[in-house]
């Protein structure tokens, strides 16, 4: 179960990532104030008290002493004044001066403090310095500031802390919004369309308002929809086309089948009724090998044994074979074959490929016309080309040729032959041999397919 959303740990991260900053810049503001505003007011304190120390030292209580306290109380903020200590222990400053003070001051030392004023309600800085005549502590000089006037220039920066941090505060509030909002509502947008996507319904598309991370992956999610779409229309023509090819040959069987219970069946009668299911029994045979070959091809678990093998015999053993069914249809088959191609595949596969495609070109070449089949190298490939002068195919059905059960007559009729699978068996196992396969048409003049295959380099077979 989440406990916190995006949207939370968002907020989350924000504020916390602010408060932090602005407590630090507090911390750095006081820290300023404490350890380097307050320490130069202290440092100038002692500097005053230390000149009016060397003026007394020179002088004693001179003219120029007075005149130097004198001044430093009317034009400085800084108040001093004496406190005698031989007239009644401490004087004026006993209520400035405490008694560990005023050791410190009789064994020659200065002091400087932060305390509070021993009649007003402030908090002052305050330094005191012995005055030494004749070896023996005379009077203490003692010079202090109210803290609050050292304040007072750190006002207008407070006060600006203040508003920055209000504005911080509001701007997290707009841009905050702004940000989760650039950032979840398309997320919010994709599970929504994921939702819908896991029902079946591949048409929702996502909208795309940014160029950014977030608008790649709406994108690439609309492209993935597309191509389940795709497949989920693949897959359901896919099962009406085997559901139409085997309802076909099962209804042929099952009928005839039935009509063979009939007791008044002659039996010339019988006989051809036993040809047509044993007719479509082996269609119904290819069928399922070829849908089986094909599964196998998708998963690359089709089962192929490579080997050098010479190429155009390949092609000579199938031509041996379709050469008296040419002949019984009354078509020639001319041939310009190179026996010096070497290839590294699979015989048996092979055959399979080329006794499709000739197949192909015989059920659609008229009698009189001619089939040619030719081999020869290129940029090292093993070129086939078999070319008929047959009906051809439109051009807009050429790149369909090898989709699954795809048949450019709509009709499918029993009379074509063929189970709609065998270029896309063509397609995969040249693609397992690193191959390719291309097909050219025109209507009225024929069809040409084109097979490559990488040549097996000289170094690596031996004649």
């Amino acid at each position: 179960m989440k406990q916190y959303t995006i949207r939370k740990r968002i907020w989350i991260t924000i504020w916390t990532a602010s408060l932090f900053s602005a407590f630090v810049f507090i911390i750095m503001t006081f820290y300023l104030y404490d350890k380097f505003y307050i320490q130069t007011q202290e440092e100038l304190l002692i500097n005053r008290g230390e000149k009016l120390v060397t003026i007394y030292k020179a002088d004693g209580f001179s003219d120029a002493f007075s005149d130097s306290m004198t001044y430093t109380n009317e034009l400085t903020e800084t108040k001093v004044f004496l406190s005698s200590v031989k007239e009644d222990g401490l004087g004026s400053g006993k209520t400035f001066l405490r008694e560990q003070d005023l050791a410190r001051l009789q064994d020659g030392y200065a002091i400087s403090v932060t305390r509070k004023h021993p009649t007003e309600d402030v908090d002052i800085l305050m330094s005191a310095f012995p005055l030494i005549r004749n070896g023996e502590l005379d009077n203490a000089l003692i010079l202090y500031m109210e803290l609050s006037k050292i304040s007072e220039p750190f006002q207008p920066i407070r006060l600006m802390i203040t508003f920055l941090l209000l504005l911080m505060v509001v701007n997290l509030l707009i841009f905050g919004t702004q940000i989760i909002d650039t950032i979840i509502q398309p997320l919010i947008q994709m599970k929504r369309a994921s939702q819908v996507y896991a029902k079946g319904d591949f048409s929702h598309r996502i909208p795309i308002y940014y160029d950014d991370e977030i608008g790649e992956l709406a994108e690439t999610l609309n492209r993935m929809a597309e191509s389940l779409g795709l497949v989920e229309e693949q897959r359901k023509e896919f099962l009406a086309n085997v559901s139409h090819e085997l309802r076909t040959p099962l209804s042929y069987i099952r009928g005839y089948t039935e009509m063979l219970q009939d007791p008044s069946l002659d039996e010339k009668t019988k006989a051809q009724y036993y040809d047509i299911i044993e007719n479509e029994t082996e269609r119904l045979q290819r069928l399922v090998n070829d849908l089986l070959d094909l599964a196998q091809l998708e998963r690359d678990s089709y089962p192929m044994t490579k080997e050098p093998v010479v190429y155009s015999q390949v092609l000579e053993d199938v031509l041996y074979r379709f050469e008296p069914i040419a002949q019984a249809k009354g078509v020639a088959i001319e041939t310009d074959l190179d026996f010096d191609l070497i290839i590294l595949g699979d015989h048996d596969r092979l055959e399979q490929v080329v006794g499709n495609l000739l197949d192909n070109a015989l059920r659609y070449t008229e009698a009189g016309k001619a089939i040619h089949v030719k081999t020869f190298s290129e940029e090292g490939y093993a070129i086939t080309e078999i070319r008929d002068e047959g009906r051809g195919i439109p051009r807009e059905d050429l790149d369909k040729l090898t989709e699954r059960f795809y048949r450019v007559n709509k009709s499918r009729t029993r009379e074509d032959g063929g189970t709609g699978l065998g270029l896309a068996i063509a397609k995969h196992i040249m693609e397992r041999h690193g191959g390719s396969i291309h097909f050219a048409s025109e209507v009225s003049q024929g069809t040409t397919v084109t097979l490559g295959l990488p040549l097996l380099p000289d170094d690596e077979f031996d004649i």
